[in-house]
Parts: structure tokens; C-alpha cells; sequence
């Protein structure tokens, strides 16, 4: 590949990355933004497909159609959640109240799906009215850890989804529980640390927070608003993904697992299912396949831009994207570094 196309991939990736930080007009226009990158990065590598075409166009529908319905249904039964919600955390005090959220919803998001399991922590904060600071930190590590227990189930998100496709003709069993048995025994852990972090260390009540209730803002236009605003992000991210695919793909033939996880952090900027849809095959080893799938799990939850659940907790407590990255990068690069060194004993 040729420097004319390399330096265009490598300056879309810096803008993909710097410019919601740097720039408040690009972070209120996120969606829009990615989804002119991944106009630019698909037309410079020449990657335009029908297949890029229809994945860009009904991978966002499955999605927003789970947010939509979880939105619906949160809103006409939020003042019964809430007050249900406020009196649990009466008896067990807000601390635990906020650990058993996070990790049980983390958890259940193998069921519910990790866009409507981030629904579900958007409500129990509004209820439990933390601290702003408190809030914003609860929200990006629980929805960190909720991206990582997603991964353990198929139906947990689009990422595990491809994975097991991917490995329908692998020579080796790929049950149910497959992927819990590749990567549960990192993940869980991860997920009941980040539970007890944001319970024990980042949970702090609002001063006003016995003051009456705001009404909640959560109406059928702002519902819209953001399954419209979720389904330009995703299909930008899908496009940003198929054109990056040539400056990846040189790295990773024959890549050492190490090698393939650290790619991986790419997931932070690139959306984490066309990588998974690049690089998983039946062909791979166990290493390589869990270096891979952590590598994307963990980096995508360091930024806004890393999934979708990102974007929905961010829109509905309005965390902007600089406050996201000073939370979300630091502790996807702590999770990164550790279970780097935890997989060279591993392999060891």
C-alpha cells in the first residue's frame, strides 16, 4: 500500500481520536463526524462494496431498535423503578447499592444485551443521584464493564455475535459457553473489581439529593433524537472499519497473539465488530483468539467513540467526550497493561 494511502488512513485515525477532544464543535456533531471519516477512509483504500454498503445500513437497525424498546419501556415505568431503586439503597446504603448495580448488570448483560443493560444503569443513577463527578465516573467504568461482560454471551453484543459465526466451522467444540470458558476467567474478575471501584471509591450522594425530583426528560422526541444520532455513530463507525481494514490487515497476518491484542486497542477509534469480523478465524489458536477479543473489549470502552453503549450513556447523562476519555482512557489502558502481563504468565 502506497504512502498516498497510508498517510490519509493514519490522519483519519488522528482526527478520529483528537478531534472530539480538542474541538466542542466536533464533539456536539460526533456522529456526524465519524460518519464523514468513514466516508473519507472507505473512499481513499477503494473499499466500497456492496456488502460494506448493506452492513452500514441494517447493522445500526438492531441496535437502535433494542434502545428504542428499552427506552419505551424504561419510560413508563421509571417513577416505579426509581422509587424501587431509592428504597434497596436505603437498606444496603448507597455504596453497595452502586457495586451490586454495576456488577449485576454487567452480568445480565449476556442476556439483556449490552446496549439495554447500559439503559438500565442510566436509570439506577438518575434514581440514586450521585454527585456529578461521582456520576460521570459510575457511568464510564459501568459501562466499561458492562461492554466486557457482554462479550461472554453471543447475544451480549455484535461483537461476540461475529466471533461465534466466525467459528461455526472451527475444529474445536464452540457451544454456548464457549466463550465464557475462553474469557471469563479475565473478565469476571475485571468486572467485580470495576464493580467494587465505583461502588467503594466513586460513589458519593448529590447534596441535594433528598430535594424533589426533576421531571425526566426522557420524551418520544429525545428518544428519536438519540436512536437517529445512535444509528449515524454506528454506521460511521462501520464504514471508519472497512476502510481502515488495509492498514490493519498487514499486521496481522501470522501476528503473534501479544501482537494481535495491542492491535486491538484500535477498537477505542475503529468499531470493535468489523475488526472481529477482519480478524477472527477458525484457523486461529485459543492465545490468539483471546488476545483479540480482550484487546477489543477493554479499548472500547477508553473513549465515546469506542461502541454504541458509550454513546447512549453519554447522550442521556450528558457526558462529554473529553470527561469520558479522562475516566475511560486511563482505566482501559490499566485493564490493558495488567491482563497483558496476566496473559504472559498465562502463556508462560
Amino acid at each position: 500500500m502506497s504512502v498516498f494511502v497510508w498517510l490519509p488512513l493514519g490522519l483519519i485515525v488522528l482526527w478520529a481520536v483528537a478531534g472530539p477532544l480538542v474541538s466542542p464543535w466536533i464533539e456536539e456533531r460526533l456522529e456526524w463526524f465519524l460518519l464523514a471519516l468513514g466516508i473519507a477512509a472507505i473512499s481513499v483504500t477503494w473499499s466500497w462494496s456492496e456488502a460494506a454498503l448493506i452492513e452500514a445500513i441494517l447493522r445500526p437497525m438492531k441496535v437502535c431498535g433494542a434502545v428504542l424498546a428499552g427506552s419505551l419501556i424504561f419510560s413508563f415505568s421509571h417513577d416505579n423503578l426509581r422509587g424501587a431503586i431509592r428504597r434497596a439503597m436505603d437498606r444496603i446504603g448507597l455504596r453497595a447499592a452502586v457495586a451490586l448495580t454495576v456488577l449485576l448488570l454487567a452480568l445480565c448483560a449476556c442476556v439483556l444485551t449490552s446496549v439495554v443493560a447500559v439503559l438500565a444503569l442510566v436509570e439506577v443513577l438518575t434514581a440514586l443521584r450521585l454527585e456529578r463527578k461521582s456520576e460521570t465516573q459510575v457511568a464510564v467504568l459501568g459501562t466499561l464493564a458492562i461492554g466486557l461482560a457482554g462479550g461472554l454471551s453471543s447475544i451480549g453484543g455484535p461483537i461476540p455475535a461475529i466471533a461465534m459465526a466466525k467459528l461455526a466451522e472451527a475444529p474445536y467444540p464452540t457451544g454456548g459457553g464457549y466463550l465464557f470458558g475462553l474469557l471469563g476467567p479475565w473478565i469476571v474478575p475485571a468486572v467485580i473489581t470495576v464493580a467494587v471501584v465505583c461502588g467503594f471509591f466513586c460513589a458519593e450522594p448529590a447534596a441535594d439529593r433528598d430535594a424533589p425530583a426533576a421531571e425526566d426528560p426522557l420524551t418520544l422526541w429525545s428518544m428519536l433524537v438519540l436512536v437517529g444520532r445512535l444509528y449515524v455513530f454506528i454506521a460511521g463507525l462501520v464504514l471508519l472499519g472497512a476502510g481502515l481494514v488495509p492498514l490493519i490487515d498487514p499486521l496481522l497476518l501470522g501476528a503473534h497473539p501479544w501482537l494481535l491484542y495491542w492491535v486491538n486497542a484500535a477498537s477505542a477509534v475503529v468499531d470493535g465488530a468489523t475488526l472481529a469480523a477482519v480478524e477472527i478465524s477458525p484457523r486461529m489458536s485459543q492465545d490468539q483468539l483471546r488476545c483479540t477479543l480482550m484487546g477489543i473489549l477493554i479499548a472500547s470502552g477508553g473513549l465515546v467513540t469506542g461502541n454504541a453503549p458509550n454513546l447512549v450513556a453519554a447522550h442521556r447523562l450528558k457526558v462529554g467526550t473529553r470527561d469520558w476519555a479522562k475516566i475511560g482512557l486511563p482505566a482501559a489502558a490499566v485493564l490493558m497493561f495488567f491482563y497483558f502481563l496476566s496473559l504472559i504468565v498465562w502463556a508462560g
